[in-house]
């Protein structure tokens, strides 16, 4: 993971009292929420080889993509964070109470060791705005990387986009970290190393607790078809193992024998996916 990605110190943020007539409106996420719920592709052989390219390219990405992810939410714990605003003469927490919202602002780290300067104009920046009530946080928090350039170890990453990320109904804060995140990214460019990695739309989920049908420390992706019906791939980046969510259940690989196998011990035979 990365260590810093956006640094206290370049954080920027406010709280404002709205009602529900006046809070910014999030982007509607329910359908992508609902296909990752429900693929409705049952998996085998065919839809194995259908989806071994789109598998490895995603993979590539989500490399990337995982340490963003947490990055993301590391923005979130501005809000609990009493140094995470300055207001002279003295630091204050933002609590969120009632109805409103929160607009939080990093700049990225910018590439070059030792790190260059903080500066908005020359590193880029991360804006995200939380909505909440009294209940807890709204389902999905929005905003975007603008120019965001940022460097883990040496790898040079360059972000830019629109992001979006279902978190669950009215989660408190400390919540969050526990429970499964939907990410979309939208009109999204990724580059690493000046390569690019992801050019459109990317979405992936985080898998946590116990809320979802997705795996606790996987992450998953979900594959289009030809047909117009859909598969959730899974894997553990670090471990390399995985496997597939369709119409037909669960199936667990072992991706070095290109073997996947349900539940009721049925098998399916894959290609040699590179992971």
């Amino acid at each position: 993971m990365i260590d810093r990605l956006w640094m206290l110190g370049a954080c920027a943020l406010v709280a404002c009292a709205a009602d529900e007539d006046t809070k910014p409106t999030p982007p509607d996420l329910d359908a992508l929420v609902a296909a990752y719920a429900m693929p409705t592709r049952a998996f085998d052989e065919a839809a194995a080889i259908e989806v071994e390219a789109i598998v490895e390219s995603k993979v590539k990405a989500l490399l990337h993509l995982d340490d963003l992810a947490s990055e993301l939410e590391s923005v979130l714990n501005a809000l609990a964070e009493d140094e995470a605003m300055q207001f002279a003469p003295q630091r204050h927490a933002i609590v969120l109470e009632g109805e409103g919202f929160a607009r939080i602002e990093r700049i990225c780290r910018g590439h070059g060791d030792p790190a260059p300067a903080i500066d908005k104009a020359a590193n880029g920046h991360l804006d995200l705005t939380v909505n909440y009530s009294e209940k807890g946080l709204d389902a999905v928090i929005f905003g975007g990387a603008v120019r965001c350039l940022e460097q883990v170890a040496s790898t040079r990453l360059a972000i830019n986009g629109a992001i979006r990320f279902h978190i669950g109904e009215n989660l408190k804060l400390a919540q969050v970290s526990g429970s499964p995140v939907l990410f979309q990214l939208a009109d999204f460019a990724l580059d690493v190393d000046g390569t690019r990695i992801v050019d459109g739309g990317f979405d992936f989920q985080v898998c946590r607790g116990t809320t979802s049908n997705c795996v606790p420390g996987n992450i998953e992706v979900l594959l289009g078809l030809s047909s117009g019906t859909s598969l959730v791939f899974y894997v553990d980046l670090v471990k390399k193992t995985g496997g597939f969510r369709g119409a037909n259940g669960i199936w667990t690989c072992d991706f070095a024998a290109s073997r996947c196998t349900d539940a009721n011990g049925s098998v399916v035979m894959t290609p040699v996916f590179d992971l």
